[in-house]
């Protein structure tokens, strides 16, 4: 039931400039046409239903929260690879030291610990062989040939380096065409570069020259000689085998002497690998008459356990 209440005339016209054009001031007061009005308004200015609301922002927090955790695990998947990688790069420089002393030192054996979580150790042979040349005077050349081994130490797949060497300290790359060394130089490299991998290498191939002096040689006449050793070494692979933490073991099998005379005091040493060449001349006691040169490879057995 629809009540209305009688507005006199006077006060009709009076309020009518206060109603919309349009509308009529019975029309403003009738329930069914405001109501239909009021509905239609309340259409347009309807908001999003809260349950779409909150499957769209769940969905956004569920994507940033996945895209979070994946590059916080790779982070530190990361880190923990190049934790391993150093480590394995630190113990490869005490490997080197070790082998020198095992091939030429006290001998006997020596270890190192690898531990292999994501990090990989590999023997390898070096493409190239070595060839070893000794010359003196007019005597025939002698020429010995070997395969040099190496050990390498490659990281995960999240690791990278720059080529450097990293034994001897402070020596610069130059050190890795340097084939033939003197008596106060290493005879084993320890150096790392990116190829595929991050990858550190305990190299072999070198030749060291010693001057040893004068020695008088005869029975009846004493005639002075020069004497020249030159060190070589040659590794063999044994049980290669192990995951985890894993040994580097070096053994010392044996020592083989060569020994080469010459007619002059002086001998000149070439080396050969790849594409690096070394050249060396030994000068002992000019007044010599002439020289001989031992050399000495030593045989070490390299293996995992």
């Amino acid at each position: 039931m629809v009540c209305c209440v009688k507005v006199s005339p006077a006060r009709r016209y009076a309020h009518r400039e206060a109603f919309p054009r349009g509308y009529s001031s019975w029309s403003m007061l009738l329930p069914v046409r405001s109501g239909r009005r009021l509905r239609a308004g309340s259409r347009r200015g309807r908001g999003i239903s809260p349950v779409i609301a909150t499957v769209v922002l769940t969905g956004i927090l569920m994507v940033t929260i996945s895209i979070a955790v994946y590059y916080s695990t790779s982070l530190i998947d990361m880190n923990r690879q190049m934790m391993e990688y150093e480590y394995a790069k630190e113990q490869l420089t005490y490997a080197a030291t070790a082998l020198e002393q095992v091939a030429f030192g006290v001998g006997g054996a020596r270890y190192i610990r690898f531990s292999l979580t994501s990090t990989g150790l590999n023997f390898e042979r070096h493409p190239d062989a070595l060839e070893l040349s000794i010359a003196g005077g007019g005597s025939q050349p002698v020429t010995l040939t070997l395969r040099p081994a190496r050990v390498a130490v490659c990281g995960g797949p999240l690791v990278s380096t720059v080529p450097r060497l990293l034994y001897p300290e402070g020596g610069s790359l130059d050190e890795l065409g340097k084939l033939i060394v003197r008596a106060d130089e290493p005879l084993v490299l320890v150096h790392e570069s990116h190829s595929g991998r991050a990858c550190a290498y305990l190299e072999m191939y070198r030749v060291r020259t010693v001057y040893s002096g004068v020695m008088y040689v005869g029975v009846e006449e004493k005639v002075p000689y020069n004497y020249y050793a030159v060190h070589i070494i040659n590794a063999t692979f044994g049980r290669l085998s192990g995951s985890g933490t894993v040994p580097l073991v070096f053994r010392n099998l044996n020592v083989t002497v060569y020994q080469y005379s010459f007619s002059s005091p002086s001998v000149t040493i070439t080396a050969r690998l790849g594409g690096y060449q070394s050249l060396l001349t030994l000068t002992g006691l000019p007044s010599a008459q002439g020289a001989v040169v031992v050399v000495k490879i030593s045989q070490v057995e390299v293996s995992t356990g």
